[in-house]
């Protein structure tokens, strides 16, 4: 049996049975002798239309490591009788890290305390649910937004419009549709604002869910005060003016940890196994990294933009920003393709003293020693 592979893919060949021959492709470019595989490995980089993939070939099965699959004509695959399976909830924990960790940074820039704000959760699938998870950890308040959901799940109350925008910050967590009941293109436009200021939005979920024209505009009427942004409309050839006004800007990799990549490789690969009937690899339990910490920290956030890299990430996106347009893009995609990967907090370890000086690192799972 034969895959063909997204070389960008974690891990990839050591999750797969030792029967399976893996050959790998440069997502660059479509690789169009992809119907000579069983089965087809891809990320959101690779697109999946009739265009692309206008006929099965051998092909059976396609698999993307990632929890959005807004890439995918799901569709289209239907019709040429190939099962597709997407990593769903593989980066959870990881987006859910980011964003608290820009909050923390966000409320010490601003003097402001979480506990006396409210954030608003758009979007409560796997993510949402991580960062509710979080919130609630920290005694940080929040209201969970998510009318598809509340319309679907009898166990799931959605709050209202209204209850929303009593919130300060907003964090969204949706997919990017256009069509059916609740579509989320442009989801946050000039109504959100009507009679309305936020303090922060955030969004990790994908360009085009939020307005990055209407956000800028009310940045510059001063009924915005900030953004962190790393997910971008017409991606890569992200808006550099957009990206210079945000408190982060980040080449979407909010869920990039070794953990997300280790467990969207682990779901597609299991899901591949069970539709062939294979039996896949047991992995080994990851080990914690450690970080000796020697500095003296007067802020937990000083502290959380040393062991966690979203300054490393905005800081190589502000590099590209006068790059012309074409070259920007690629760049891009190179950055999200090619930056180091990071630990999640549970597996991260310090010195015991820094614990002892900021708990609520041990609430965000970080361990001491």
């Amino acid at each position: 049996m034969k895959v063909l592979a997204n070389r960008h893919l974690y891990h990839f060949e050591k999750f797969l049975p030792e029967n399976v021959t893996v050959d790998f492709f440069d997502p660059n470019k479509f690789p169009k002798h992809a119907i000579d595989y069983d089965a087809m490995f891809i990320n959101t980089t690779t697109p999946i239309t009739p265009k692309t993939l206008p006929k099965s070939g051998k092909l059976q099965f396609i698999a993307t490591g990632s929890s959005g699959d807004d890439h995918v004509d799901k569709d289209h695959l239907k019709e040429l009788e190939i099962t597709f399976q997407n990593a769903g909830g593989c980066n959870a924990r990881a987006v859910a890290e980011y964003v608290i960790t820009s909050l923390f940074i966000w409320a010490d820039k601003t003097g402001r305390s979480l506990q006396s704000s409210r954030v608003g959760i758009v979007g409560c699938g796997h993510v949402g649910e991580a960062l509710a998870d979080i919130l609630e950890t920290f005694s940080i308040p929040f209201v969970n937004y998510d009318p598809p959901r509340d319309h679907r799940d009898p166990d799931f109350n959605s709050a209202h419009f209204d209850e929303l925008k009593e919130c300060n910050i907003l964090s969204f967590h949706t997919p990017l549709t256009t069509t059916g009941n609740y579509p989320t293109h442009h989801l946050l436009n000039d109504s959100w604002f009507s009679g309305k200021d936020f303090e922060l939005v955030i969004n990790t979920a994908r360009g085009g869910v939020t307005d990055e024209n209407v956000l800028m505009k009310e940045i510059k009427a001063d009924r915005l005060a900030h953004v962190v942004t790393d997910v971008w409309e017409n991606e890569p050839e992200f808006n550099p003016l957009f990206a210079d006004k945000s408190l982060f800007a980040t080449p979407h990799i909010a869920g990039y940890s070794i953990q997300a990549k280790q467990k969207a490789s682990q779901l597609i690969t299991d899901a591949f196994c069970d539709y062939f009937n294979l039996t896949p690899q047991i992995q080994e339990t990851p080990s914690r990294e450690f970080i000796d910490l020697q500095d003296e920290f007067s802020t937990i956030s000083d502290l959380l933009l040393r062991i966690h890299p979203i300054q490393t990430y905005d800081s190589a996106l502000r590099k590209i920003l006068d790059k012309p347009a074409g070259e920007r893009g690629r760049i891009f995609s190179t950055l999200r393709a090619t930056m180091p990967l990071r630990n999640e907090y549970r597996f991260l370890e310090i010195p015991q003293r820094y614990l002892e000086q900021f708990p609520d690192l041990k609430k965000l799972g970080v361990h001491g020693k």
